[in-house]
């Protein structure tokens, strides 16, 4: 099996792949890396989890002239969260090269900032289309460098109703120019597209299955009114931390969380329909394991890439077996091992069987979950809570900051501080749950990196 120095990448970016312990190419990586790399236009299909951003990311990063001050490269994405995710992404595979700015722009941030950060242009820029068309209206981006344009998700992108937008964008670009484009799904929409944008494009697509082999499928056949009853022995059966359950409305979504609250089961909602901060909150609890079930709908957890993400439940089967395959993947990732819990009434073991690629390894009744969950509760696991600290990037405040003022000013040991995430203005850090009213007054009265910050626990 080929590795990652056989695709002929930079020392610079080899080396940030040891640290993240990357050492073999994904299918998608071994396909696109080289053609990217002699500067031909590809278009992808293949599924979150597959690898995809390494994929299209490394080759830019390794075509980037970090001396030069202008944006080069130009990744659009449908959501938010993608941006955010992209942008961590390509950070982390770009740490060694220096001079590097790696820049997200996307709706409910700041837009002034936005414009202020481009007074030093990022080499590499993520967005999403409306955002982007906003600053090229309003002539406060300057494209006339972009030599490579990624229009990542791209079936997704046309079904949120971005055309318009993409077309504008891509017409602002210079003609000469390498297109990628990487997309689930292959409908009308998404060929036409690569028609009208990529020159003489090379095709390379992931494996059909999207399900991970180290992953685990469990059919659990239930009453279509026992589900709820059946989730909440599912989770008191299993370490819950890292699930995500998955509904198809909102509404569901919603009353699923407030059930499983309500049972004592550290959950939160995540769909379209939730304030924005209130969708970056439920994801930051969740990626740092405050939160321990996050029950989402499709369109929200698009993108979703979570380390410690262990299970996955379909609390209700999505409309075909590539949906259910888009879902499941995202477990097991890397080469982790994870478990994928389906739900099925008689009717959806009908269905079941009609999706030809997807088979299960086990069958329970919710009987002999029953049973189960009295046989092997999983004993109480360290609960955690976050604190806000309002400071962050900009204030030159590291993870290794954080850490150090836990221990010198709330007397914690390292091996008891959670998953840092520090932003721009702001970081979150996850510490002990029993602890934290005391912690965080301790933090907000004591200092970070020799400065005080105002402190507070997120609810």
């Amino acid at each position: 099996m080929p590795t990652f120095k056989d695709l002929n990448l930079h020392p610079t970016l080899l080396q940030s792949l040891q640290e993240l312990n990357y050492t073999t190419p994904t299918p998608i990586q071994e396909s696109a890396i080289p053609l990217l790399l002699q500067g031909q236009d590809v278009a992808g299909q293949a599924e979150t989890g597959s690898g995809k951003t390494a994929a299209f990311g490394l080759p830019l990063l390794q075509s980037i002239n970090p001396e030069l001050q202008q944006v080069q490269a130009l990744v659009i994405v449908p959501t938010r969260e993608l941006a955010v995710q992209v942008r961590q992404e390509l950070k982390q595979y770009g740490k060694q090269i220096g001079q590097l700015k790696i820049s997200a722009f996307y709706g409910g941030h700041s837009f002034s900032q936005e414009r202020a950060s481009l007074a030093h242009p990022p080499q590499l820029l993520v967005g999403t289309p409306g955002r982007l068309t906003d600053h090229l209206n309003r002539r406060t981006l300057d494209v006339s460098q972009v030599k490579q344009v990624v229009l990542d998700e791209a079936d997704k992108l046309l079904e949120m109703g971005f055309e318009e937008e993409l077309d504008q964008i891509l017409n602002n670009l210079p003609r000469k120019r390498q297109t990628i484009l990487f997309s689930a799904t292959m409908p009308d929409d998404v060929k036409e597209l690569i028609a009208n944008s990529l020159k003489s494009p090379q095709f390379v697509k992931a494996s059909a299955n999207a399900i991970p082999d180290k992953v685990k499928l469990v059919g659990i056949k239930v009453e279509h009114d026992k589900r709820k009853e059946t989730v909440r022995q599912l989770l008191q059966s299993i370490n819950p931390v890292g699930t995500v359950v998955f509904t198809n409305t909102r509404i569901a979504a919603d009353e699923l969380s407030a059930q499983l609250q309500a049972e004592g089961i550290v959950a939160r909602a995540l769909h379209g329909g939730m304030e924005q901060k209130d969708r970056d909150k439920a994801m930051t609890l969740f990626r740092n394991g405050t939160t321990q079930v996050l029950v989402a709908t499709d369109v929200a957890a698009r993108g979703l890439d979570i380390d410690k993400l262990q299970n996955i439940i379909h609390y209700e089967l999505p409309i075909d077996a590539a949906a259910y395959l888009h879902r499941s993947g995202r477990t097991g990732r890397a080469g982790k091992s994870g478990t994928v819990y389906t739900l099925a009434t008689p009717r959806d073991e009908k269905q079941l069987r009609d999706w030809e690629q997807v088979r299960m390894d086990e069958w329970l009744t919710a009987e002999t979950l029953t049973a189960k969950t009295i046989e092997t509760a999983p004993s109480s696991q360290q609960a955690f809570a976050t604190l806000h600290i309002g400071g962050g990037r900009k204030d030159r405040i590291s993870p290794r900051d954080i850490v150090g003022a836990l221990i010198a000013e709330a007397g914690l040991k390292a091996d008891q501080i959670g998953k840092i995430e520090i932003q721009d203005r702001m970081s979150y850090v996850a510490v002990p749950e029993n602890q934290s009213k005391s912690i965080a007054a301790k933090l907000s009265e004591g200092k970070i990196k020799g400065r005080k910050y105002k402190v507070n626990l997120v609810h």
